[in-house]
């Protein structure tokens, strides 16, 4: 590929990540969508064809952007091309495997919480929780959750993205606090570390929190816990999702809990509420 390409390339991208972006709601609006899927469109003419850049995956899952493949006309003189000896776009004939590096996408959740109205902090702490996920092959509840739990209900405003956390009770070793519906992400560790500062001072640290929304793997809240020298315990409610007993419709929620002591657990939640138990021993 000669660099005058590579530039052009570039530039389109470019382009795609400042639609895509600038945006929060850009998923809803047709003339936006209209604009995602040219861009996507010349970006692909541009590769030859080739659609393994992540942008092409973000188009189709978030902006319902599907990019066809080449006609078979294109592919014929893409092979007269090659047997002909012009060989500068032999990289896109070339079925390639896309890996994103752990930092990559960290920033790209970070900066979708960021569009969406999240502090700094915020949006640092719940791409860390989510990336966590990644990192220990819980796939489930990491990257691929960004889109369906957190952006499409902020949408819906099942939940917000920057909400205060409400101290309700307080004692030396416990806590009640309100999550107000916010990102469940932020306000679990906020917990915890809560938690963990009690237990530090006192022995023990137990603290609930109501209005919560999903906080991620159970398992990143209690290694907090033995990284800070303590024995962690996490835990959280759950949706219907379980018929009892000679039922056939689904009453109870699974009951997710995390238990560390120099190991970690990591477990998949659904949660309304939480707890954060931690305990240190001197």
């Amino acid at each position: 590929m000669t660099s005058a390409a590579a530039a052009t390339q570039d530039s389109i991208r470019n382009d795609i990540l400042t639609l895509m972006g600038k945006d929060p709601n850009g998923h809803l609006d047709e003339n936006i969508r209209g604009q995602v899927s040219s861009k996507l469109l010349e970006y692909s003419t541009a590769r030859n064809g080739d659609t393994s850049d992540v942008l092409f995956a973000i188009g189709k899952s978030v902006f319902g952007v599907t990019i066809p493949p080449p006609s078979q006309n294109e592919q014929v003189v893409a092979k007269k091309r090659k047997l002909n000896g012009d060989n500068d776009d032999d990289d896109h004939d070339k079925v390639k495997d896309v890996i994103i590096d752990f930092d990559y996408m960290k920033q790209f959740m970070k900066d979708v919480f960021l569009t969406y109205g999240c502090t700094e902090d915020q949006a640092e702490t719940s791409s860390e929780v989510l990336i966590e996920a990644d990192k220990r092959g819980i796939d489930s509840h990491g990257l691929g959750r960004l889109k369906p739990i957190y952006c499409d209900r902020i949408d819906k405003g099942i939940l917000w993205a920057n909400k205060p956390i409400d101290v309700i009770k307080e004692t030396e070793t416990t806590a009640l606090v309100d999550g107000n519906l916010g990102l469940g992400l932020y306000i679990g560790p906020y917990c915890m570390q809560m938690a963990i500062e009690k237990a530090k001072k006192y022995g023990v640290g137990f603290v609930v929190c109501q209005n919560s929304t999903h906080y991620g793997i159970a398992g990143y809240y209690a290694t907090m816990a033995t990284e800070a020298g303590c024995v962690g315990f996490t835990g959280t409610n759950a949706r219907p999702s379980i018929a009892p007993t000679f039922g056939v419709e689904p009453m109870l929620g699974k009951k997710h809990f995390g238990l560390i002591q120099k190991c970690v657990s990591n477990i998949k939640l659904y949660n309304e509420c939480f707890i954060f138990f931690c305990c240190h021993v001197v």
